[in-house]
C-alpha cells in the first residue's frame, strides 16, 4: 500500500503520544496555579504568611499585578524558549531537543514546589516556562513531521488535546491541594510527565523530514518506514520529502498529482545526496525566512497563533476561579472552573472527530463566530446579572475555542510550509504567542478591575477580526500536502538557496 495513503499506523501514533506528554506538561503548568490561587496568596483566611511548614512559608502575600506578572511570568521564559527552539531543534534534533526541555521542566517543578519566597516562584515560573516555550515548538513540529496526510490532522489536535487534559488534571488535583502547604505537591507534581518522557524518548524514532534535512537519508527511509508500517510502500511519499526539501525544482508543486518526484529520485539517488551536501538543505534564519518566498504562508500561520491568544483564553483559564467567584462565590467558582475544563476537554475531543472531515479552515471561521457571540452573551450576562447565563456563556466561549482555534494554530504551521522554513516560523509563531499570552495574563486582572462587565467585548472584537482574516486569507490544508498548498498561493519551493 502507497503509504501517502495509509491513516494511522500503531507505531506512529505511539510516537505521537509520547511527543504529546510536552503539551501535557504546558497544559498543567497553565491550569496549576488558578483553582489554589487564594491558598497561594493566603487570601482565603486560613493562611498566615508568618507560618511556618517545616520551614517554608505556607503561603506568600501578593498584590493583584505582581500575582498577575507571577502567573504569566512563565510565558517571559517560553518567549525565551520559542525564539531560540527552531535553532536548538535545527541542531540538536526533535528528539533531543525535547529531552532538553524536560531538563527544564523538572528543575521548574522542583523550585516551585519549595518555593520560599516570591521572587523564586517567579523564577521557577520562569524557567518551567523556558520549557514550555522550547516543547511548544519542537512537540508541533515533530507530530507534523512524523504524520502521514491522512492522519496529520487528529495527529496535530492531539497537542492541544493533552493541553486540555493537563489543565484539567491540575484543576482535579487543585481541588484537593489547595491549602496550605498542600498547593507545594500540586506545584511539583508537574515534573512527573517529563520524566515519563524522557525515559521513554528513546523507544521513538527520529523526524525522517528532519534526518533528511541533515543529509542522513537512509536514516530517514528507516525511520519513515518504521512509522508507516512495515507492509507501506514508502517510496513515493520519501521521494516527494527529498524533493521539497533539497529544492529539486517545482515539477511536484506544478503537477502534485504526478510522480515526478519519484521518477527524479530513482533515477538518481545519489544526486540527491550530493545536492544536500551542496547545502541546499540548509534550513532558513528567520530574518531569510521574512525575505524568502514563504513569508506570506508563515505570516498567515503567524498571525492565527496571535489571534489565539489575543481571544483571552487564557485570562479565563488563569482567573476563572477569581472571576466567576465575583458571581458565585470562591468555592462554587472551584467546581465551576473544573466543569469549564471538562467542557473544554470534550470539545477537544469533538475536534479530533471533526478536523479532518470539516476541515481546517471551516472549524477556524465556527470557533472565531463562536467565541465572538459567547463573549457578547457573557458580557449581557453580567451587565443583567443574571448567573446562569454567565455560566452558559462561559462554557460556550471555552467548547467554541477548544473546537478550532484551541488545536488548529500548532497544526497549521507544519500543514503550510517545508521543513527548512518551518523551524524559523514556529519559533516566531510559538514566541509571539507566548508573549501574547503574558500580556493577557498580566494585564486581565487590571482589566477586568477597570472595565467590570465589559472586559470580555474587548475579546468579542478581536475574534470577529479573526473571523473574517481567516475568510479571506487562511487556505484549505485538509488532505493536501504541504507541495498543493505552496501551489495554491503561488509559492514554489527553493532551487538555489545556500
Amino acid at each position: 500500500m502507497d503509504s501517502r495513503e495509509v491513516g494511522f499506523p500503531g507505531y506512529m501514533v505511539y510516537c505521537g503520544l509520547m511527543a504529546s506528554l510536552t503539551s501535557l506538561s504546558i497544559g498543567y503548568v497553565i491550569g496549576s496555579p488558578n483553582v489554589p490561587e487564594t491558598a497561594i496568596r493566603g487570601t482565603d483566611g486560613y493562611c498566615d504568611p508568618n507560618a511556618d511548614f517545616s520551614g517554608f512559608p505556607g503561603c506568600f502575600q501578593f498584590a493583584d499585578l505582581l500575582w498577575g506578572f507571577a502567573v504569566g511570568s512563565f510565558c517571559l521564559g517560553a518567549l525565551a524558549g520559542g525564539l531560540i527552539g527552531g535553532n536548538v531543534q535545527n541542531i540538536f534534533g526533535r528528539k533531543k531537543t525535547m529531552f532538553i526541555s524536560n531538563i527544564f521542566f523538572i528543575v521548574g517543578s522542583i523550585l516551585l514546589g519549595l518555593t520560599y519566597h516570591q521572587a523564586q516562584f517567579i523564577v521557577g515560573r520562569i524557567i518551567i516556562g523556558f520549557a514550555c516555550g522550547l516543547g511548544g515548538v519542537v512537540a508541533p513540529t515533530y507530530l507534523g513531521e512524523i504524520s502521514s496526510i491522512k492522519g496529520r490532522g487528529t495527529m496535530g489536535t492531539m497537542y492541544q488535546l493533552l493541553i486540555v487534559v493537563g489543565i484539567l488534571i491540575s484543576n482535579l488535583i487543585g481541588l484537593g491541594l489547595s491549602t496550605a502547604p498542600k498547593w507545594r505537591i500540586l506545584l511539583a507534581i508537574n515534573g512527573i510527565p517529563a520524566l515519563i518522557q524522557m525515559f521513554l524518548l528513546p523507544s521513538l524514532v527520529e523526524s525522517p523530514r528532519y534526518l533528511v534535512s541533515q543529509n542522513r537519508l537512509e536514516e530517514a527511509r528507516v525511520s519513515l518506514q518504521k512509522l508507516r508500517g512495515a507492509n507501506s510502500d514508502i517510496e513515493q511519499e520519501f521521494a516527494d520529502i527529498v524533493q521539497l526539501i533539497l529544492g529539486r525544482g517545482s515539477s511536484a508543486v506544478a503537477r502534485p498529482n504526478q510522480d515526478s518526484a519519484f521518477d527524479e529520485y530513482k533515477a538518481d539517488p545519489e544526486t540527491a545526496v550530493t545536492a544536500t551536501n551542496t547545502g541546499t538543505s540548509k534550513n532558513y534564519s528567520i530574518i531569510r525566512l521574512f525575505t524568502s518566498e514563504c513569508r506570506g504562508l508563515a505570516l498567515i500561520g503567524i498571525a492565527i497563533h496571535f489571534l489565539q491568544q489575543a481571544s483571552g483564553i487564557n485570562g479565563l483559564i488563569y482567573y476563572s476561579t477569581t472571576f466567576l467567584g465575583d458571581v458565585f462565590g470562591p468555592g462554587n467558582a472551584k467546581y465551576i472552573t473544573v466543569g469549564v475544563s471538562c467542557c473544554n476537554l470534550l470539545s477537544t475531543l469533538a475536534s479530533v472527530a471533526l478536523i479532518d472531515k470539516t476541515g481546517r479552515r471551516t472549524l477556524l471561521l465556527i470557533s472565531f463566530a463562536g467565541v465572538s457571540l459567547s463573549s457578547i452573551l457573557l458580557v449581557i450576562g453580567a451587565y443583567a446579572e443574571v448567573g446562569v447565563l454567565v455560566v452558559v456563556a462561559v462554557f460556550l466561549y471555552t467548547a467554541f475555542f477548544a473546537i478550532g482555534l484551541g488545536p488548529i494554530p500548532w497544526l497549521l504551521l507544519s500543514e503550510l510550509l517545508p521543513t527548512y522554513s518551518l523551524s524559523a516560523a514556529s519559533a516566531v509563531a510559538t514566541s509571539v504567542n507566548w508573549g501574547t499570552n503574558f500580556v493577557i495574563g498580566l494585564i486581565f486582572p487590571s482589566l477586568n478591575k477597570a472595565l467590570g462587565d465589559g472586559t470580555f467585548i474587548l475579546f468579542a472584537a478581536i475574534t470577529a477580526f479573526g473571523f473574517f482574516y481567516t475568510w479571506f486569507f487562511v487556505p484549505e490544508t485538509r488532505a493536501r500536502s504541504i507541495e498543493e498548498v505552496m501551489a495554491e498561493k503561488g509559492v514554489a519551493p527553493r532551487s538555489d538557496y545556500m
